[in-house]
C-alpha cells in the first residue's frame, strides 16, 4: 500500500482468486428508469446544490454520510456514473470528457439549470475539473477531497503510483470475471470503512462483473485524462475552489507529491481554502472526517453568494 493508502487491496484479492472459491452469482441490483441513479436529500434553498463525485470504484454510497451533513444547508446530490451500480450503461466512452458530459446531462436531468457546488473525492476530482474547464459557468465552487488532478503530471512519482493503480484496478475486474465479484465487492467495503446501510450499498453496488468492468475501464483512462484536463485549463482560477487532504504518513516523500499536487488548484484559485484533516486516510473524509468536508461546502456556499 501506498503512504496515500489510495489503491485498491491487490494481495487480497489476489489471495481471493487462487482461494479457488465456488463462483458466486452477482447480487441483484435495480437500474435507473432510463437515467442515472441519483440520491438527492435536503430542501433546495437559495444556496447552490452540491454535487458529488465518487472516486475509483465508488458510487452514490460512498457518500451516504455525507448527504445527510451536507443536507441540513441545502440540497445536495450523489450519483452512481454510468455502467456502475443501478445506473444505465453509459452511451460511448468512458474518458473524462465522456464522464463530464455525462455529469451536464445528470444536472439536466434533475433540474440544475444555475451554477452549482462540485465534490470530487480521489479520481472523482479529475471529473469535476474537467467539468469546470468545459462549463465553467454552470459551476459555483469546487472541492477536491483527496484529489487526483491534472496537476500530478507535474510528480511523476504521483504517475507511478497511479501506474500501479491500474494493475489493482485489472485484478479486481478478473475477480468480477471469474465469479468473485461477491467477494471483490465485500472487500472494497470493508477496505474503505463502510459500515451499515452505506456499506451494504456499496457491496450491492459493485457486486455485478458489468460493474466492475467499467470501473476498471474508467480506472484506466485516468492518466491520458490528466492531460486532458491540462490542455482544457484546469479548474478557472475565478471559480472558488476548496481542496481537503491528509496524510497517515505526512512526511513521506509521496504523501509530499500528493499534498503538493492536491492544493495546487486552490492555489491558483482567486477565493480558496485549503485543509489538512492530520492523520487522514484517503476516505476518512467522508467517514470519521466528514466535519471538514461539511466546513468546506459551507465556506463554499457563502462564497457563492452575491459580494458586496
Amino acid at each position: 500500500m501506498s503512504a496515500r493508502a489510495r489503491r485498491l487491496p491487490l494481495l487480497a484479492l489476489a489471495a481471493a482468486l487462487l482461494a479457488g472459491c465456488a463462483a458466486q452469482a452477482p447480487i441483484a441490483r435495480e437500474d435507473g428508469s432510463g437515467g442515472l441513479h441519483v440520491d438527492c436529500r435536503g430542501r433546495a434553498t437559495d444556496a447552490p446544490t452540491v454535487i458529488l463525485e465518487s472516486g475509483a470504484f465508488g458510487s452514490a454510497a460512498d457518500w451516504d454520510l455525507v448527504l445527510d451533513d451536507l443536507a441540513k444547508g441545502g440540497r445536495a446530490c450523489a450519483y452512481d456514473r454510468g455502467g456502475i451500480g443501478r445506473s444505465p450503461p453509459r452511451p460511448g466512452g468512458r474518458d473524462v470528457k465522456a464522464i463530464a458530459a455525462e455529469l451536464k446531462r445528470l444536472l439536466d436531468q434533475i433540474g440544475e439549470q444555475g451554477p452549482v457546488i462540485l465534490v470530487g473525492h480521489s479520481n472523482g476530482a479529475l471529473y469535476v475539473e474537467t467539468f469546470a474547464a468545459l462549463w465553467p459557468e454552470r459551476v459555483a465552487g469546487l472541492a477536491y477531497v483527496n484529489g487526483v488532478n491534472s496537476d500530478a503530471l507535474d510528480h511523476p512519482d504521483l504517475i507511478h503510483d497511479l501506474t500501479v493503480e491500474r494493475r489493482w484496478a485489472a485484478v479486481a475486474a478478473l475477480g468480477g470475471d471469474v465469479g468473485l465479484s461477491g467477494q471483490v465487492s465485500d472487500m472494497l467495503a470493508g477496505v474503505s470503512g463502510f459500515e451499515g446501510r452505506a456499506a451494504a450499498r456499496k457491496r450491492q453496488d459493485m457486486a455485478g462483473r458489468d460493474s466492475l468492468r467499467v470501473a476498471r475501464d474508467e480506472d484506466f483512462a485516468v492518466i491520458d485524462g490528466l492531460q486532458t484536463a491540462r490542455d482544457l485549463g484546469g479548474s478557472p482560477p475565478g471559480i472558488p475552489t476548496a481542496v481537503i487532504s491528509g496524510s497517515t504518513d505526512p512526511q513521506a516523500p509521496l504523501s509530499k507529491s500528493w499534498a503538493a499536487a492536491e492544493a495546487a488548484p486552490a492555489l491558483r484559485a482567486r477565493r480558496r481554502l485549503i485543509v489538512e484533516v492530520p492523520n487522514a486516510t484517503h476516505t476518512s473524509p467522508l467517514l470519521g472526517d466528514r466535519r471538514y468536508l461539511e466546513t468546506a461546502v459551507d465556506w463554499l456556499r457563502q462564497a457563492a453568494r452575491p459580494q458586496p
